[in-house]
C-alpha cells in the first residue's frame, strides 16, 4: 500500500516551499490538486520551481459551502478515489499554508487514516507568518500572546479585544463588517491587511487604506 502525504507549498511564494516538500513531490507518481474554481492556487505555486510531466495529476474539487452534507459527501468522494490509488502508489496532496492551518487535507486525511492507510504530514510556511515579514512587524515578543481567530467564530468580538497580536482568517465577503468592528474597537489604525501573499498581485493596506473589496485571500493583522 502507498503512503498519503499531506504536502504544504508555503503562502505564494514558490521559493518558501520547503527542500522536503519537493522531495516529496517528486518521489509521488500521482499528485491531488485541491482547487475551489478552474485553477488550483497550490499547483500553480508549485509549478513555478518543479517539473509536474510524467505525473498523474488529478484535481479535487472542494465546494465553497457551508453545507454540511454537502462537505461531507465531497470529502468521502474525494478519499475514495484516493484510497483506490493508496493501494498501487504512494500520493501527495498539496495544501496551500501549512497543513494543521485551516487545511481541506485535515479532513481527507482523517478519513483515510481510519481506513488503514499511513498518512504523513509535510510543514510549510504559514499565511500569517509570511505576511507578517511581508508587512515588516513581528507577530509577538517576550510574553504577548498571538490568537487566530477565524471570522465569525463564536466570541469574535470579544476574542479581537483581548490582549494580544490577533490574526484574522477566513474573512470571505466580510470585509466591511469587519472594517466597522475594528474601527468601534478602536483597532483599526493597527491593522495590517495583506492580500495574496507572495503573488505578483499581492497587496497590503493599513489603517484607513483596507477596503471592503479584498479577495478570500486575504489576512487580517491586528498588531495591538
Amino acid at each position: 500500500m502507498g503512503i498519503f502525504y499531506g504536502v504544504s507549498v508555503g503562502s505564494g511564494d514558490p521559493e518558501l516551499i520547503t527542500l522536503k516538500a519537493v522531495k516529496i513531490i517528486e518521489k509521488c507518481p500521482m499528485i491531488i490538486a485541491p482547487r475551489t474554481g478552474e485553477n488550483s492556487l497550490a499547483l500553480s505555486i508549485a509549478e513555478k520551481i518543479m517539473d509536474f510531466s510524467g505525473k498523474k495529476i488529478i484535481y479535487a474539487d472542494f465546494p465553497m459551502s457551508k453545507d454540511e452534507n454537502i462537505l461531507k459527501n465531497n470529502y468521502l468522494n474525494i478519499s475514495d478515489m484516493i484510497c483506490r490509488e493508496l493501494e498501487f502508489n504512494d500520493v501527495a496532496m498539496l495544501n496551500l499554508g501549512d497543513i494543521s492551518i485551516y487545511s481541506t487535507f485535515s479532513y481527507i486525511a482523517d478519513i483515510i487514516e481510519k481506513r488503514g492507510f499511513e498518512v504523513v504530514r509535510c510543514s510549510g510556511v504559514t499565511s500569517f507568518c509570511a505576511c507578517a515579514n511581508a508587512c515588516g512587524i513581528s507577530l509577538t515578543d517576550k510574553n504577548m500572546p498571538v490568537i487566530i481567530i477565524p471570522y465569525g467564530c463564536e466570541n469574535f468580538d470579544s476574542l479581537i479585544n483581548s490582549y494580544g497580536t490577533k490574526i484574522i482568517m477566513k474573512c470571505g465577503k466580510n470585509t466591511d463588517k469587519l472594517i466597522n468592528i475594528l474601527k468601534e474597537s478602536n483597532l483599526l489604525n493597527n491593522t495590517y491587511a495583506v492580500e495574496n501573499c507572495g503573488l505578483e498581485n499581492q497587496k497590503i493596506l493599513k489603517g484607513n487604506e483596507i477596503t471592503n473589496d479584498l479577495g478570500y485571500f486575504t489576512v487580517f493583522i491586528v498588531n495591538a
